[in-house]
C-alpha cells in the first residue's frame, strides 16, 4: 500500500522534494537534494513518485521503479497548476506535484496528464531516429546550399548532372566542365565532402536502426505486408507509438502522432484548422515522403486520393491518407493480421532485403575530421 507521496522538482544539479503521508499532510520538504541517486535508493514499494517530463526523466523513472516504487511522469505543458501558477518556485512546484499525485493515487478524484514511459528498446530506437532525422536535415541543407552557389554563377544543373555532382566518383567530371569562379569551386568542394560524410553517417544510422529493431520482428513482419511500407517506415511507426493497445481509439493515436486537424466550435459552427504539431512527428515525416507508394498500391486508394486532392488540396489529402494508413497499421498490430491487399511476392522480397541488411550490420565505423568513431554491438 502506498503510504508516501514524493513530488520531485528535478534540475540538472539539484532537486527539491515534497513528501506527503497518506492523509495528505506534508511530512518532509527537502529544498536541496544534490545526490538524487542516494535518495532514490531509500524508496520502496510503499512510495509513489511524480516527476516532470524533461531530459533524463525516463532514466530516473527506471531507477525509481527498480526500487519497487511507483513512478508517474507528468506532462508539464498540460499540468496547468505548474504552468499557470502566479508564483513559480522549486518549492511550490514540488508541492503542487505531490498534492496532485496524492489526489490522483489516494482519492482518485483527479486525472493527471501523464506521459507514457515507452521502455528502453523504444527509447533507443527514438535516439537513433532523432539522429537519422538530423542527418537528413543536414543533407537537404547541404544540397540546397550547393545549388544556391551554382545559381550565383548562373549555373542550373539537370537532374542527371545533380546526381553526378553528389556522387563521390563522378563529381570531379561535373566540376571540370562548369563555368564557375574559383571561390564557388572551393566552396562546392568543401561542402561536397561534408555532404558525403553526412550521407555515409545517415546510411550507417539507418542500418543500425534496422539492426536494433529486430526486437520488434513480429510487428515488422506484419507491417511489411503493406505495399509501400519498408522496414524503416514500420520501425518509425513502432518507435512513435510504442504500444498501440494503450490507445483505446484510433483518433487518440492519430492525435498523438499529429495527423489530426484541430477543431474549434463556436456559435453552432465548426472550424477545422491545421494539424497539431506539438506531438510526435517522426512517423508523420517519414510517411509523408513515401505515402505515394502506398496510395499507388491499389486503385481504390488512388481514386480516393485524387478525389481528396481535387477537393481539399494535395497537403490535406496526404495527411488524410497517412491518418488512414496509421489506423490500418494499428488494427493489424492489435488483431495480428496481414494487410488486406497483401502480395506474397513483394512481402518476400522486402523481408529478404531486411534480413540481408541486418545480417551485414557490423557496427558503425566512419571518420570525421580524421578522428575515428566506432560503435560495436
Amino acid at each position: 500500500m502506498i503510504t508516501k507521496i514524493h513530488g520531485i522538482d528535478r534540475h540538472k544539479k539539484t532537486s527539491t522534494i515534497s513528501v506527503l503521508n497518506r492523509e495528505g499532510e506534508e511530512i518532509s520538504l527537502v529544498k536541496t537534494v544534490r545526490d538524487l541517486r542516494e535518495y532514490i535508493k531509500k524508496l520502496g514499494s510503499e512510495d509513489a513518485v511524480v516527476l516532470e517530463a524533461s531530459n533524463g526523466t525516463f532514466y530516473w523513472a527506471d531507477q525509481i521503479e527498480a526500487t519497487g516504487a511507483e513512478c508517474y511522469i507528468l506532462n508539464p505543458y498540460k499540468f496547468k497548476i505548474i504552468k499557470e501558477s502566479w508564483k513559480k518556485t522549486d518549492k511550490i512546484d514540488a508541492r503542487n506535484m505531490s498534492n496532485a499525485l496524492w489526489v490522483y493515487v489516494i482519492t482518485g478524484k483527479f486525472n493527471l496528464p501523464l506521459v507514457h514511459n515507452p521502455g528502453k528498446d523504444i527509447r533507443e530506437l527514438r535516439k537513433l531516429f532523432a539522429e537519422y532525422q538530423l542527418l537528413n536535415k543536414h543533407q537537404v541543407s547541404y544540397k540546397n546550399y550547393l545549388q544556391a552557389l551554382l545559381s550565383d554563377d548562373g549555373v542550373v544543373l539537370t537532374e542527371v548532372e545533380k546526381e553526378m555532382l553528389f556522387n563521390t566518383e563522378k563529381s570531379e567530371k561535373v566540376l571540370d566542365i562548369l563555368q564557375i569562379t574559383e571561390a564557388t569551386r572551393l566552396n562546392i568542394m568543401i561542402n561536397l565532402k561534408l555532404l558525403w560524410v553526412v550521407l555515409e553517417a545517415k546510411e550507417k544510422i539507418k542500418k543500425t536502426i534496422l539492426f536494433f529493431g529486430q526486437v520488434f520482428e513480429k510487428e515488422i513482419d506484419l507491417l511489411l505486408t503493406i505495399k509501400g511500407v519498408s522496414a524503416l517506415m514500420a520501425l518509425a511507426f513502432i518507435a512513435d507509438v510504442a504500444d498501440v493497445k494503450r490507445f483505446k481509439k484510433v483518433k487518440q493515436m492519430n492525435s498523438y502522432l499529429g495527423v489530426v486537424p484541430g477543431v474549434k466550435s463556436s456559435a453552432g459552427k465548426t472550424y477545422t484548422g491545421r494539424i497539431n504539431r506539438a506531438s510526435r512527428k517522426l512517423a508523420r515525416s517519414i510517411f509523408t515522403q513515401s505515402i505515394h507508394h502506398i496510395i499507388n498500391s491499389n486503385d481504390y486508394y488512388e481514386g480516393k486520393y485524387q478525389e481528396l486532392k481535387y477537393r481539399s488540396g494535395a497537403g490535406k489529402a496526404r495527411i488524410a491518407f497517412i491518418r488512414r494508413i496509421f489506423g490500418v497499421m494499428r488494427r493489424m498490430l492489435i488483431n495480428e493480421e496481414k494487410y488486406k491487399w497483401f502480395r506474397e511476392d513483394l512481402y518476400t522480397k522486402k523481408k529478404k532485403d531486411y534480413k540481408l541488411a541486418v545480417s551485414k550490420w557490423k557496427g558503425i565505423e566512419f571518420k570525421i575530421n580524421c578522428k575515428e568513431i566506432k560503435l560495436r554491438a
